[in-house]
């Protein structure tokens, strides 16, 4: 059952490769959604957000939007890598709908002056309404 559940519903995470080069780790904590654009029929619940960066793919547990989920990614290249962070709806028996999604440059992250962590509310795109509050912070190798 394990097995089916990972294959239907997309839920194995990806663990980042430690046999690429990389520059620094990224850990993102997503909090909350806020005001997500859900079809008046619809329930705020069953609700996950996916997070991907170079081929590594990890998700929140499902559940109402207070998730307070952390992940963890590797960055190869702290110049032109960007997160990738998507709301959705999970159903069991239709493919999940899409609540909005938010590309992070993690160059202009770091050129924002300060070190970190960064607290951010990303406004989601194409979808009317949405905001996911998520803590950013970024390790490089060989610094403190």
């Amino acid at each position: 059952k394990q097995w089916y559940q990972r294959r239907v519903r997309g839920a194995t995470p990806a663990t980042p490769d430690p046999t690429l080069p990389s520059e620094a780790t990224l850990t993102i904590k997503v909090v909350e959604g806020l005001e997500l654009s859900l079809p008046a029929t619809e329930k705020a619940t069953n609700l996950f957000v996916q997070a991907s960066l170079r081929g590594q793919v990890q998700r929140t547990p499902s559940g109402t939007p207070k998730w307070d989920s952390t992940m963890h990614f590797l960055v190869r290249d702290c110049d032109t890598d960007k997160i990738n962070v998507a709301v959705f709806k999970e159903f069991t028996f239709a493919p999940n709908m899409s609540l909005g999604k938010f590309d992070l440059s993690i160059s202009k992250l770091l050129q924002s002056g300060t070190s970190g962590p960064w607290n951010k509310r990303l406004i989601l795109t194409e979808t009317n309404s949405g905001v996911i509050n998520v803590t950013i912070s970024i390790k490089h190798f060989g610094k403190g």
